[in-house]
């Protein structure tokens, strides 16, 4: 676990802007730019800010990679969410013009339509860099979320942005909920796991 600072904040977005550069979520939202790791930072910093008063954050060891996550019980999508989420609008369109900050909001409209009501987990981002993966270091990442819905006997949620990652999440026991399309070429999966007895 880290703690929450400044330099913390800076540490794990830079982790997972790095993971992430080779999603399909980010070349959706985003487009082809100049600068990406910049603009990933950027979004990554908005959302680990709240993560690490509100939520979890782990990084793997050698910084490998990371988990955020947020406990059952935390209302993620408060009021503050809200304005993340305005200033993560914001910063799209800064970096890729406003029709991909328009993207961006059309689908967040979408994923928050299909959010679970009842009383969960939910792992918000976990990212490995590529050299990391296939290696076990996700799974040890996961686990601390999982542990945590068994022991509050929760069901625990999450969106795979990425196709490739839904056998490793149905490994975990997630069940695909249903897909979340979000234009004819691209869509996300919304994921669920029940507690283990």
């Amino acid at each position: 676990m880290v703690n929450n600072s400044r330099a913390q904040v800076e540490k794990v977005a830079g982790i997972l802007a790095e993971c992430f550069i080779d999603d399909p979520f980010f070349d959706f939202v985003f487009g082809e730019i100049p600068n990406k790791l910049n603009a990933y930072n950027g979004f990554f910093e908005l959302f680990i800010a709240d993560a690490m008063e509100r939520g979890k954050c782990a990084i793997a060891p050698e910084e490998q990679g990371a988990c955020v996550w947020y406990p059952a019980g935390v209302e993620i999508f408060n009021d503050r969410f809200e304005q993340i989420l305005v200033e993560v609008v914001a910063l799209v369109s800064r970096f890729a013009g406003e029709k991909s900050g328009k993207r961006y909001e059309n689908l967040i409209q979408k994923m928050g339509g299909l959010e679970p009501t009842e009383t969960h987990c939910e792992v918000f981002f976990i990212g490995l860099k590529p050299p990391a993966r296939g290696k076990g270091i996700g799974k040890s990442l996961l686990q601390t979320a999982l542990d945590c819905a068994d022991t509050k006997r929760v069901g625990c949620y999450l969106v795979s942005s990425n196709p490739r990652n839904i056998s490793f999440y149905k490994r975990h026991n997630f069940q695909e909920l249903g897909a979340i399309e979000l234009s004819a070429t691209y869509s996300m999966t919304g994921m669920w796991r029940d507690f283990a007895n």
